[in-house]
């Protein structure tokens, strides 16, 4: 779970003291966006017996019927709604996000690495990668099945992902 956690929000992405090289106004821009970001689109979905007021609701994704004390998942920054456990994922790669952080706009939510974040992208970096319409850390454009680093080499794309 740590690691997934690290690979969803790695520090570097919010995180000052990771960033020696910022200037000041730099920093400043760093800490508003994190607080930003914390604000208004991070949570955790969180794991539990489905209540009895939300017998017979659909889940948020697939729209099958959850039922009383079926495992659910709640996601408090999307209302009362529930999801079940295999459909609580990133709306872009898939990744499952039950007891992990999302990002949500929308409705929708997303991993940390997809989450980071559609309107709300901030690379301080002088150099990074643009591909297939969007600006990658160098170190976040890597095969999402080995994590490989992709720069300068040939790829497809994977449900959304290099």
């Amino acid at each position: 779970r740590a690691r997934a956690l690290l690979q969803q929000l790695p520090p570097q992405d919010c995180d000052e003291r990771y960033c020696p090289d910022l200037a000041e106004e730099e920093r400043r821009q760093l800490r508003a966006f994190s607080a930003r970001r914390r604000r208004e689109a991070l949570g955790q979905g969180l794991a539990c017996p489905v209540p009895g007021p939300c017998h017979g609701c659909p889940c948020k994704k697939c729209g099958r019927r959850l039922n009383k004390g079926d495992p659910g998942i709640s996601a408090s920054r999307l209302g009362d709604q529930f999801w079940h456990p295999s459909c609580f994922s990133c709306h872009f790669c898939h990744q499952p996000l039950v007891d992990l952080i999302y990002f949500q706009q929308d409705g929708r939510i997303y991993c940390g690495q997809d989450g980071l974040f559609l309107p709300l992208q901030l690379i301080f970096m002088e150099e990074c990668i643009e591909a297939e319409g969007r600006r990658w850390h160098l170190e976040h454009f890597c095969c999402l099945e080995c994590d490989v680093p992709l720069r300068g080499q040939r790829y497809v794309m994977k449900s959304g992902r290099p």
